[in-house]
């Protein structure tokens, strides 16, 4: 009997001994679970941060802008960009806005003629991802080309020079050329003015096909009309008076008597009256016109009967 209780009590000691093993075993376990999941989780983190840098710095890449001076009266505008081009809009002094669409372009070129005088141009470029870059830059062109106003309602283009002119080119704003054959040294050609504030481009092109451009901005006043004549019977004047702009004020004086002077305030662009003719007089008129922008006109004219 002293024999298996002997026997017995060594089992008891081992049972409990083995108990610490097992539990140490499965932290060890755990904790290299633990390391492995902690360096999966910084491995994830780090390519998230890496990944969302990447965007970011793709999303702020702005478009480049270069202006190269192609010829002396042209600039050459390059714009590159990593992200598609959305749009390219230049203008001179702030004004009259051109917009070149990227169509998904990486690259834009856009040849644009430099305004006689000194002129600003700014060019701003657009990508898709919001990227904007602006620049802008002065530039001072001289010209041969001479463009004035005539009081006739005229633009006078002239120029002389050494070579031979083959042709002249002119067009208002963005329409389209009117061509000029020209063949000599000298230009000495008129146009018709338009009304209001717009852009004369003239372009000059020599028999060795050099140009010379000029790029003016032309602030165009109308001249009223007065179209004096008679109605059937010979009794009447007929006074008929136009201005592209619109009319202010008429002042009718008639055998160059101040009291015989008449003045009406106009508006619109057209006005018709009559005056009647008498008998034993010379029946002399003259006719005064001013319209909105100041200018006038005057016509004398007489009927002896």
């Amino acid at each position: 009997m002293n024999q298996i209780l002997s026997t017995q009590k060594p089992q008891n000691k081992k049972q409990k001994h083995n108990a610490p093993a097992n539990i140490s075993s499965v932290i060890r376990v755990f904790a290299v679970v633990l390391i492995f999941f902690a360096i999966f989780l910084i491995g994830s983190g780090t390519y998230a941060i890496y990944k969302n840098q990447n965007e970011i710095d793709k999303a702020v890449i702005k478009p480049t802008i270069t202006l190269e001076n192609e010829t002396e009266s042209t600039i050459l505008l390059k714009v590159i960009s990593e992200n598609n081009i959305d749009t390219v809009t230049y203008y001179w002094n702030g004004s009259e806005e051109k917009v070149i669409n990227g169509d998904g372009k990486k690259y834009i070129e856009q040849r644009i003629d430099i305004k006689t005088g000194s002129n600003i141009l700014t060019v701003v470029a657009r990508d898709v991802n919001g990227g904007e870059t602006s620049y802008s830059n002065q530039y001072t062109l001289n010209s041969n080309i001479n463009i004035e106003s005539l009081d006739n309602g005229k633009i006078k283009i002239t120029y002389e020079g050494d070579k031979l002119i083959s042709y002249m080119t002119y067009r208002w704003d963005e329409e389209a050329e009117t061509t000029v054959d020209v063949n000599n040294t000298i230009v000495d050609e008129e146009i018709d003015v338009r009304a209001g504030i717009h852009t004369l481009t003239v372009i000059l092109v020599d028999e060795e096909n050099n140009t010379e451009t000029k790029v003016q901005e032309i602030n165009g006043v109308s001249t009223p009309i007065i179209d004096i004549s008679f109605n059937e019977d010979y009794t009447k004047y007929v006074i008929k008076l136009t201005d592209q702009i619109g009319l202010q004020e008429v002042v009718i004086t008639l055998n160059e008597d101040e009291n015989q002077r008449f003045g009406q305030k106009l508006s619109g662009t057209e006005f018709e009256f009559e005056i009647p003719l008498y008998e034993g007089s010379d029946n002399k008129m003259q006719v005064t016109v001013t319209n909105s922008s100041n200018i006038e006109a005057e016509r004398r004219v007489q009927y002896p009967k």
